[in-house]
């Protein structure tokens, strides 16, 4: 079968436009058929992101974006449509993508963050879905953000700057002039006076010597005389350390609390004789005693009253062996009745 020019030359044209569209798929990071799995991602602003800009995983590209183009209901967003290569590769839909500086030139790119927090349940991306979006600082905003706060203080610097030297202006003025003469002058005289308070201190010091000497001397003969009573001092120390050891091993602990049951016993004894029991609290508390002792002293009283008023009725003497009635006594009554009169005369 003779095959015609025109056949071959349409032939080598539409594997030229196949060999064309392979080649543009190829370069595009896009499958050769199709096929691959698109999603959705809203950002406020592009910042230059473009079609056939990387997606990545972990700085492995997975994907590239499809479009980049306005919102179609939202005015104030930007809608990207990327697609996934991997048909295996899940995403859970706690995973946020991320339109991130590929390198140092500042090439966009999307980076998926996936959510490794484990879960009950997990929720997958499907075909079409909105990932929620997100936006990393600008090489501008970080500048902006470091740069304006150094402009800041810059600012409050000079302004400071700026009173610093207002106030130095206006100190060099006439009067600030003539008050840093004063203050010279009154600098200098307090120099004087310090002159005159260091001489004054100086002779203070001369008068003073011939004491300090003194005072030296005597520090030093009463240093050399307890250099020589250090065998004293040293046989004191001792007899103190062996009276020490003396009532530590004494049982002076037992002695204390002898004492302390001797003096608890006392008291409670005390508390019976003003509480009014015992004979000693009977004796203290109530009058029978003092009542007793009275009339025993009023029956003495009478008995002495009658005695000087009748002796011969108590005391009989008689010359001639004459006996007279009445009452005999001996001469051991007699003396106990003067001792009993004179009891009563010295209680009296």
């Amino acid at each position: 079968m003779r095959v015609s020019k025109e056949f071959k030359v349409g032939l080598l044209v539409v594997l030229g436009f196949l060999l064309i569209y392979v080649l543009v798929n190829i370069l595009k990071g896009e499958s050769i058929w199709g096929g691959d799995r698109e999603f959705l991602a809203e950002f406020d602003n592009s910042f230059g992101l473009a079609p056939s800009n990387a997606v990545l995983l972990n700085g492995v590209k997975v994907g590239q974006v499809v479009e980049v183009d306005l919102h179609p209901e939202k005015v104030d967003k930007v809608q990207v449509r990327f697609s996934i290569q991997d048909d295996e590769l899940q995403i859970s839909d706690s995973s946020v993508i991320w339109l991130v500086s590929s390198d140092i030139l500042g090439t966009k790119a999307l980076e998926i963050k996936l959510d490794t927090v484990p879960r009950k349940t997990v929720k997958y991306y499907q075909e079409g879905d909105v990932f929620v979006s997100r936006s990393e600082q600008t090489i501008e905003e970080q500048i902006n953000e470091q740069i304006l706060p150094l402009k800041k203080k810059t600012e409050e610097l000079l302004v400071s700057i700026d009173g610093i030297i207002l106030s130095v202006k206006t100190f060099w003025d006439t009067s600030a002039a003539y008050t840093i003469d004063e203050s010279l002058y009154e600098v200098r005289d307090a120099i004087d006076k310090f002159g005159e308070l260091a001489n004054n201190l100086s002779v203070l010091v001369q008068k003073e010597t011939e004491q300090v000497s003194k005072i030296l001397k005597d520090v030093k003969q009463i240093s050399g005389t307890l250099a020589d009573k250090t065998q004293l001092i040293a046989q004191t120390l001792d007899n103190l350390h062996a009276i020490t050891d003396t009532i530590k091993n004494s049982n002076l602990g037992i002695v204390i609390d002898e004492a302390e049951v001797a003096l608890s016993e006392f008291s409670d004894l005390l508390a019976k004789i003003n509480s009014g029991e015992g004979s000693m609290g009977k004796l203290l508390h109530t009058s029978v005693l003092h009542d007793e002792l009275e009339k025993t002293m009023v029956a003495l009283q009478n008995v002495l009253n009658d005695l000087e008023a009748n002796p011969n009725k108590y005391v009989h003497f008689s010359l001639f062996g004459r006996k007279t009635k009445g009452y005999t006594t001996t001469p051991e009554k007699e003396d106990i009745l003067d001792e009993m009169l004179d009891s009563l005369q010295l209680n009296q």
